[in-house]
């Protein structure tokens, strides 16, 4: 017989150990992600081998997004705009339906 007994927070400890990587994996395979990467992603450990492959990429790259930005610039400011429209009409609303209440008080 063994002196010593495993505590009831040290086998908590074991199984959670266990456990919580197996649901995380089964939640990320489940939602049709790869769990390995997920996690990597989670961690961090994913930057470190992305800071390893920048320097072996083109440059030529940066060149390319410049006309994608000037879109997603157009497309930033319509949607800046229409978000404005909407707030503008919702406060309106809230006015008008502040009066209504004053009127039925």
């Amino acid at each position: 017989m063994p002196k010593r007994k495993v505590t009831p927070f040290a086998r908590f400890m074991l199984a959670m150990i266990i456990i919580i990587p197996l649901a995380f994996a089964g939640a990320s395979y489940i939602n049709g992600e790869d769990p390995i990467s997920n996690f990597k992603s989670l961690t961090g450990l994913e930057a470190t081998e992305q800071v390893q492959e920048t320097p072996a990429k083109p440059s030529g790259k940066k060149q390319e997004t410049a006309p994608k930005s000037a879109n997603s610039t157009e497309a930033l400011k319509n949607e800046n705009a229409r978000l404005k429209r909407q707030i503008k009409e919702r406060d309106q609303a809230i006015k008008d339906l502040q009066e209504q209440l004053k009127n039925c008080q």
